[in-house]
């Protein structure tokens, strides 16, 4: 914890001298410039799920372009994915589990071939769909729809 603290401080130092060298160099003219705050929020692992504020741009509305959108200031949006809410309803219910045991291939294998497209039911990030993944999964249930 304390190393990402210091590489996040360090990470924010180095942004803004690069954008003071910018700046000093000429050529570079922003109409206003901003450095906001920095943070770590739901960083974790095997999952991927990461959250940092490095140079957040100001409040604003979303931002699109392509198949994209990006929504910035004060932490937009954010909403933490439920471990083992397949379907992203927010809830861990009976349509979740039917997606889970697709997966389940027990310790040391990888998901089952019946594992369904976009599931990544390796809830402890171990490389296998195992009664440890099943245990995250049991606790996270609510049963509601």
């Amino acid at each position: 914890m304390i190393r990402r603290l210091i590489y996040g401080t360090l990470a924010s130092l180095m942004l803004a001298l690069v954008a003071g060298q910018l700046l000093l160099a000429g050529g570079f003219d922003p109409s206003w410039f901003t450095i906001d705050g920095g943070g770590d929020m739901f960083t974790t692992g095997g999952s991927f799920e990461v959250s940092g504020t490095i140079g957040q741009p100001d409040a604003g509305g979303p931002v699109t372009g392509g198949g994209f959108e990006l929504v910035g200031g004060f932490w937009a949006g954010v909403a933490r994915a439920l471990p083992g809410d397949f379907d992203g309803d927010g809830d861990v219910d009976l349509t979740d589990f039917v997606q889970f045991q697709l997966c389940f291939a027990g310790s040391n294998n990888p998901p089952a071939p019946t594992c369904p497209a976009g599931v990544n039911a390796d809830l402890d990030a171990d490389g296998d769909v195992d009664l440890g993944d099943f245990l995250i999964f049991q606790q996270n249930f609510t049963g509601s729809s």
